[in-house]
């Protein structure tokens, strides 16, 4: 199993030439934005979170910091998109971010030395670091809640199909993944246990729209909603089984 959490693998050239990008995992394909936009196109879809996420949009600054771009995506979305700013205002770095977060060792645990032999989040310890992050930017009347996709029942799908249109209808909350990144690319050698926002729900096509900050690799892809509820339920013997976080500002 690979050690490094978020996905950061060199192919050598050979493997390149004949591996694709986004390889077919279990008959589904992801799709770049590049070559599938009209969802953005179409004026019936505001894609509050996509706009939003857009403007702040991160690479992982090594290959355990998938959760400190993430969370730097979903505090600059939430708290500094749609607004008028000073010009003091900076905006939400990795950096300073884990520095604000003191109940884990969120610094160390997205270092390339890891802490105590680990590197990267699990769910639980990824909504943890997100509360203490919106107390500690001054997020009023904030929540972030968190759910574990321990099974994969047709009941626990349709919850997660629901979140997902209630997330892309409202402009305050962002949604975020724990998945095996793998799982959706079809990049060989995994799992890869990773991060990343959700940048939009097409409910009509279920399909997920994954900002993945996994830059060096990869653009924003289309997945069906399906195909990432199975990656979230893949199970690794460091960080167990993954799921979602919403974090939410206002009522």
């Amino acid at each position: 199993m690979k050690t490094v959490f978020c996905f950061l693998l060199l192919f050598p050239a050979a493997a390149l030439a004949v591996t694709p990008k986004y390889s077919p995992v279990g008959g589904a394909q992801a799709v770049p934005v590049s070559l599938d936009n009209s969802y953005f196109r179409n004026p019936a879809n505001p894609a509050y979170d996509y706009w939003a996420l857009s403007a702040y949009y991160l690479p992982q600054q090594n290959g355990a910091s998938c959760s400190a771009a993430s969370v730097s995506m979903a505090l600059n979305a939430l708290l500094n998109a749609r607004r008028e700013r000073g010009d003091e205002e900076e905006n939400i770095t990795e950096e300073k971010l884990v520095g604000k977060v003191s109940g884990i060792p969120w610094k160390e645990l997205v270092s390339a030395e890891g802490a105590e032999g680990r590197h990267g989040l699990t769910l639980v310890q990824l909504a943890a670091a997100a509360r203490e992050a919106m107390a500690a930017y001054g997020a009023a009347e904030f929540s972030v809640s968190s759910v574990t996709v321990s099974t994969q029942s047709a009941q626990a799908l349709e919850s997660f199909r629901r979140a997902l249109a209630g997330n892309e209808r409202n402009p305050q909350d962002i949604m975020l993944l724990h998945f095996a990144q793998d799982a959706l690319t079809g990049a060989p050698g995994g799992p890869f246990p990773h991060i990343s926002p959700v940048g939009a729900y097409d409910e009509k096509t279920r399909r997920v729209l994954i900002f993945d900050v996994d830059r060096q690799w990869y653009e924003p892809y289309w997945a069906a909603d399906v195909q990432v509820f199975r990656a979230m339920a893949v199970k690794t013997e460091a960080f167990g089984r993954g799921g979602y976080v919403i974090l939410k500002t206002g009522n």
